[in-house]
């Protein structure tokens, strides 16, 4: 069976007590919190958010390329697919130019699969204006592509309430209805 981790970016997360590089695949986002300090070292897959400010800062900063989790990623995979709407301030062909001499596997999360995402975080109380997290959506995309009888999943540093546009309760009752149904296994972040 093929061991996945995939680690979120909660800043009080500390798995140094943990095999994390270990696993047969592990999937960072974003900015990579505590990379090569308190979450391992490895990283086979980064998913980074295609939108907003944040894919503006890392094109603008010639350094961006370089990091350890850029290098290191076989696979880098975009949260929202290429859009013309001038309200999306989508950055995802910028991406894929500035990635794609590197060689790496460059996909990104459909349209559709947003949309199912969507649907069913609102079941679990989220607002049809909020934000989809990178973490939960592209951990839902995974749970409905991979067969679990031949992957398991392990979550990581999720469960803290980052940016408020996101609605991090109904992710959390997602992910412990997912882990309660057995598709994954939620690492509960320790209480302060």
């Amino acid at each position: 069976m093929k061991r996945t981790a995939i680690i979120g970016n909660a800043p009080e997360f500390d798995g140094t007590d943990l095999d994390l590089d270990g696993y047969d695949r592990v999937v960072r986002f974003n900015n990579t919190a505590g990379l090569g300090s308190t979450s391992g070292t490895k990283t086979s897959e980064l998913v980074l958010v295609s939108r907003g400010g944040q894919p503006a800062e890392w094109l603008a900063d010639p350094a961006f390329t370089q990091r350890k989790a850029v290098r290191d990623a076989e696979r880098v995979t975009l949260v929202f697919p290429p859009s013309e709407k001038p309200e999306d301030e989508c950055h995802a062909e910028g991406l894929r130019e500035h990635l794609g001499p590197l060689g790496k596997d460059i996909g990104s999360i459909d349209a559709a699969t947003e949309s199912r995402a969507r649907a069913s975080l609102l079941a679990h109380g989220a607002l049809s204006t909020s934000a989809l997290s990178s973490g939960f959506l592209y951990s839902f995309r995974t749970l409905e592509a991979e067969d679990s009888r031949s992957s398991s999943f392990d979550i990581f540093g999720f469960g803290f309430d980052g940016w408020d546009g996101h609605a991090w309760s109904a992710e959390r009752s997602w992910f412990e209805a997912a882990h309660k149904a057995g598709w994954l296994v939620l690492h509960p972040l320790a209480k302060r």
